[in-house]
């Protein structure tokens, strides 16, 4: 069984996910301080359960989280935002069957949540920290973590006590377990003991209780059975009263009855009476009415006769007077006739002229109102002219302006360039003089090859060529743009010597001291693109980025590891930062074409003159600035900017002459616009001024129109008034002349007065008739009014005694009520002490008992149980009451009684009975505990002795290899108690007699801490063990002993060592180097084996 692999994810430094893959022997962990070396070693104690977060070298355990790393403008790449969760997986080999676990590979991971949470889980199912750790426990992995081994614990382990080494020994044996074990039956023996004496004074309690208790019991009984035959005898008596109260409800119920049906048939007697009566009533009123009415018809008759009399007497004068005024009205008639006639002819012709003045007006007014509506028409059209006119002047002044200002700024532009590219010219000259005379002098030392591309360094004997592809670690994102930007550079290479400083120092040489003095002159780090702070936010929103973010050297430890020394590296990173000067990467063309802009617009002097943009697919967007190169340019950046300055020059002259054309254009438009504007003034002052005629004019004819309106309605108004008159004159002449004739008609037949007279006459006859009909009629009516009231007087009085004989009826019902309710609430009381008493309903009551105790039935004396024996049917009601007093008197004499003495006594036997019972099981068990117990500490006793000896054995052996000449030794601090004594280290160096382990130097302490732990992983084995940085304090020769026995430990059992000191990583089998960057690190892994192939 080994460690097959860990992976971290957002543990501590390491953000992303990271994966150490293990081989069984020894794996060294290299890396620079700081970058994250020692948080392999708590990756693994957390994961394998550690709780204490000062063990993990935090505050809290959110301190295992992630924090984010990078701050803007640092310089350090990308920032990383806090993450929030942790997860550690440890994978173990389990093909030998170590862990009980049935599966060959054995995963254990642990999630740690910013909330706080914590999970666990055993090959993807999830756990408990218990689980964890027994199952790590089989393999000799247990809680205290001996087998981690971090930066300052070798002295804790020097001067640890003697029960704390005891402890670290218990645990290689896999003695734990078994002390936990051990433990937990000791818990259990407590707990027993515990248990089998509270026991005891419970049953102790309970003897001294049930002696009474068994006597009130018998009480509680016998009191009992008396109370049951007490409820039998009163729910005999309480039947026999149930029996009696039936048949009273019963016979009220009927009263009851009856009383509603009579008083419901005398309702509707009376109703009906009621009705004759009021029949009775309205025949009464309406003859009442009827001879009313005739006796005013009577007399009526009588003045009407006395009337016609009178008007007989002066009609003759009357018809003498109406000849008169008839002859007169006759003739004022037919002269208002006429005249009406002639009135209305004059009226008429009025109406007429007035009608063809106002047909005139109208055409009149239609013109007008047309002339008003046309020059409207032309002011609004003159207006729209006369606006556009103005615009179009406006626009044309704008685009003078603009024309002029652009061919100003085009004007000063060109100056500038000009003077920029003569300045340049000359400072290219300059500089390209002294990079000649570089060249020259570099030239005898470099050799270039045209047929490979590569720049050998001919002054080094034996250098090999290095591409600076191999030495620079690429976005794989932007591959294709990166090499477009490097181009020629991609395929160069660069010399670097085949005995370099990294191989001297893996064997162990000091090294040319110049050459490191060199190297450390140069850097290994590019320079920074910096971007206009004005635009460097936006630009960082389109997604620009720097080209040293996506192109940049290997770390010096991975360097390192690739065989790439120092020097090297640093010429790389020089040819990188000329190459990569002001070179930026997009996410696409669109980006990289709105990056160009802002840098048009936010670029200031003294910053980059030329900025190439890279998008993805390899397309180059340049851009060249006419501003000043920083200071101490290199030719290169001189050239090139002299070349953007001669572009620019041209661009611009193309520029200016354009903007001169265009002020031209704007000239003659804008002259063309007001000429325009001119002329629509013009007619809009022609067009206000018809159109202000043309308004004067409808208003004056609508002037017009309202008087001959007002006119109009007057004449009309007159001929209407005209109209009238005459039909009110024809209709009076037409009145006259029918009263003429009938006049002339009557006179040819008879006088007029002998025709009223005898009119007069026949009146008097007709109405004496009707006076002598009225009268008979007056008479038998008054005769059918006589019967009508005689009737009423006969039913009034029969429906004042069938209102009598109702109220009676009503007054017998209540009381029958009554009395029913008096004997419901009888029946009603009775069934709650029923209740009370028996416990039973009143249909359960008569059920059981009234059958078997009829009222006439006697009872037999001998009956003492009803319910079990069927005789209380003979049982009279006095019987039955003298027997219910003697029981009662019975249960008196018994005094007082516990009631619950019965329940309790039966509860407490039961109670007692048990818990002897569970004393009995209680002392089984701690027999059965006893014997575990001793077991269990003879089994700890051997294991540890056998333990205790193997490791004093490896201990001997390791402490005189690694002291030569020393003496060192284990021993019990009370041998006679194996099982609980601590152990003492003994240890002397050769020439050296010291009694106390602080006393020996710190290497020494280191050495002696080393022997007792590899001892222990000597003679019990676990799958793995990590040590970090134990070997720092030692010399070289103590250095080479304990490497001695490191190999010989990793022959046995995995190690993993975090170091810094070269020989150790030259035994391992595996190099992993940890680098950090931004706050964060990142591992590369290396196979020894390989790289001394290589060498």
């Amino acid at each position: 069984m080994h460690l097959m692999s860990l992976t971290l994810r957002g543990f501590k430094s390491f953000a992303s996910a990271t994966t150490f893959e293990f081989t069984p022997g020894i794996n060294a962990v290299v890396g620079p301080n700081g970058s994250g070396k020692s948080n392999v070693l708590d990756a693994l104690a957390w994961v394998m359960g550690e709780q204490g977060a000062k063990s993990l070298r935090g505050g809290s355990m959110k301190d295992v989280i992630f924090a984010g790393s990078g701050e803007a403008g640092s310089g350090d790449g990308a920032q990383r935002a806090p993450l929030g969760r942790a997860k550690v997986t440890l994978t173990f080999d389990n093909s030998d069957g170590t862990l009980s676990i049935p599966a060959d590979r054995v995963q254990i991971s642990r999630t740690m949540f910013r909330s706080g949470g914590s999970e666990y889980e055993i090959n993807g199912s999830p756990a408990r920290l218990a689980d964890i750790q027994d199952l790590l426990s089989e393999a000799g992995l247990g809680q205290q973590m001996h087998v981690l081994v971090g930066q300052g614990q070798l002295d804790a382990v020097l001067h640890a006590t003697a029960q704390q080494r005891r402890d670290m020994i218990e645990q290689a044996a896999g003695v734990v377990k078994y002390r936990r074990r051990q433990e937990k039956t000791s818990r259990k023996l407590e707990s027993v003991a515990s248990n089998v004496t509270r026991l005891s004074d419970l049953v102790a309690e309970l003897d001294s209780q049930l002696q009474p208790l068994s006597e009130q019991a018998e009480s509680a009984a016998t009191a009992r059975q008396l109370q049951a035959r007490i409820r039998q005898l009163e729910a005999v008596l309480l039947a026999r009263q149930l029996g009696v109260l039936q048949a009273e409800q019963a016979q009220a119920l009927a009263s009851e009855a009856e009383g509603t049906r009579r008083a419901e048939t005398l309702k509707e007697q009376l109703e009906a009476a009621r009705a004759a009566s009021a029949k009775h009533q309205q025949e009464q009123n309406r003859l009442n009415a009827e001879v009313t009415a005739c006796q005013k018809a009577v007399s009526t008759l009588r003045e009407s006769a006395a009337r016609v009399r009178t008007v007989q007497s002066i009609a003759a004068e009357r018809v003498r007077t109406y000849r008169v005024e008839l002859t007169e009205a006759t003739a004022a008639a037919r002269a208002g006739y006429e005249r009406a006639l002639e009135l209305l002819e004059e009226r008429r012709e009025e109406a007429e002229r007035a009608v063809e003045s106002y047909a005139s007006f109208e055409e009149r007014y239609d013109a007008a109102l047309k002339n008003v509506e046309k020059a409207a028409s032309e002011v609004a059209q003159t207006e729209r002219a006369s606006g556009e006119a103005a615009q179009s002047r406006a626009r044309a002044q704008a685009q003078l302006d603009a024309a002029r200002a652009a061919a100003v700024e085009a004007t000063r532009a060109y100056a500038a360039a000009a003077e920029r590219a003569a300045t340049l010219r000359e400072a290219l000259g300059q500089s390209l003089g002294e990079a000649s005379a570089e060249l020259d002098t570099e030239s005898a030392e470099a050799v270039f090859d045209p047929e490979t591309g590569e720049l050998m360094d001919s002054s080094s004997e034996g250098a090999s060529l290095l591409r600076v592809l191999d030495a620079v670690q690429i976005d794989p994102e932007y591959a294709r743009a990166a090499s477009a930007a490097l181009t020629s550079l991609a395929t160069a290479a660069l010399s670097v010597p085949v005995e370099g400083a990294e191989v001297s120092q893996l064997r162990g040489d000091k090294g040319d001291e110049s050459s490191e003095s060199a190297a450390k002159e140069l850097s290994t780090e590019l320079p920074e693109t910096t971007l206009p702070e004005s635009c460097a936010a936006e630009l960082r929103e389109l997604g620009i980025r720097p080209a040293t973010e996506i192109i940049e050297p290997l770390s010096e430890d991975a360097a390192a590891l690739a065989g790439i020394d120092e020097h090297a590296l640093a010429r790389v990173t020089a040819a990188l930062g000329e190459r990569l000067a002001g070179v930026l990467f997009a996410p696409d063309a669109a980006s990289a074409e709105h990056a160009l802009q802002l840098l048009a617009e936010n670029t200031l002097a003294g910053q980059r003159t030329i900025w190439r943009i890279f998008d993805p697919a390899g397309t180059e967007h340049t851009r060249y600035s006419l501003l000043y190169p920083a200071e101490g340019a290199s030719p290169l950046e001189l050239a090139a900017a002299y070349r953007a300055a001669s572009q620019v020059v041209t661009r611009t002259r193309a520029e200016l002459d354009e903007a001169e054309h265009a002020v031209q254009q704007a000239q003659t438009a804008a002259e063309s616009a007001v000429e325009a504007e001119r002329e629509a003034a013009k007619a809009a002052g022609v067009a206000s001024a018809e159109h202000a005629r043309a308004r004067a004019q409808a208003e004056s004819l609508e002037a017009s129109a309202q008087n001959i309106q007002s006119e109009r309605a007057r004449l009309n108004e007159r001929l209407t008034a005209a109209e009238e008159s005459v039909a009110e004159a024809r209709t009076a002449y037409e009145s006259a002349r029918t009263r003429e004739d009938s006049y002339l008609a009557g006179t040819g037949e008879q006088a007029p007065a002998a025709t009223i007279e005898r009119r007069a006459q026949r009146l008097g006859e007709v109405l004496a008739e009707q006076v002598s009909e009225h009268e008979q009629q007056l008479h038998e009516l008054s005769g059918a009014l006589k019967n009508a009231q005689e009737g009423l007087t006969s039913t009034n009085d029969e429906v004042q005694d069938l209102q009598a004989a109702h109220a009676a009826a009503l007054t017998l019902l209540a009381r029958t009520q009554t009395e029913a309710a008096r004997v419901q609430e009888r029946v009603q009381a009775l069934a709650e002490r029923a209740r009370l008493v028996t416990g039973l309903t009143l249909e359960q009551l008569e059920e059981e008992y009234s059958e078997q105790l009829p009222v006439d039935v006697p009872a037999d004396e001998a009956s003492e149980n009803a319910a079990s024996e069927n005789t209380a049917t003979e049982a009279s009601t006095e019987s039955v009451r003298a027997r219910l007093k003697a029981t009662r008197a019975e249960l008196e004499a018994l005094g007082a009684i516990n009631p619950l003495a019965l329940e309790e006594y039966e509860a407490l036997s039961e109670r007692h009975a048990y818990l002897n019972l569970q004393i009995e099981d209680l002392k089984a068990t701690r027999r059965d505990l006893n014997t575990v117990m001793d077991e269990v500490s003879s089994h700890i006793a051997e294991v540890f002795t056998a333990a205790m000896e193997d490791i004093n054995t490896h201990y001997r052996r390791i402490f005189e290899t690694l002291f030569p000449g020393g003496e060192g030794h284990l021993e019990l601090d009370d041998p006679s108690d194996p099982l609980n004594s601590g152990v003492e280290i003994h240890a002397r160096p050769a020439g050296k007699k010291v009694k106390r382990l602080s006393l020996l130097s710190g290497g020494e302490r280191s050495l002696a801490s080393l022997a007792l732990l590899i001892a222990i992983y000597m003679s019990r084995p676990s799958p793995f063990y990590a040590l970090d940085e134990v070997e720092a304090a030692l010399d070289d020769r103590n250095l080479s002993r304990l490497l001695q026995v490191i190999g010989e430990l990793g022959e046995r059992s995995q190690l993993i060592v975090v170091t810094h000191q070269k020989r150790t990583m030259q035994i391992a089998e595996t190099l992993y180097g940890v680098s950090m960057r931004g706050g964060v690190s990142t591992v590369l892994s290396q196979q020894m084996e390989e790289l001394r192939e290589l060498l």
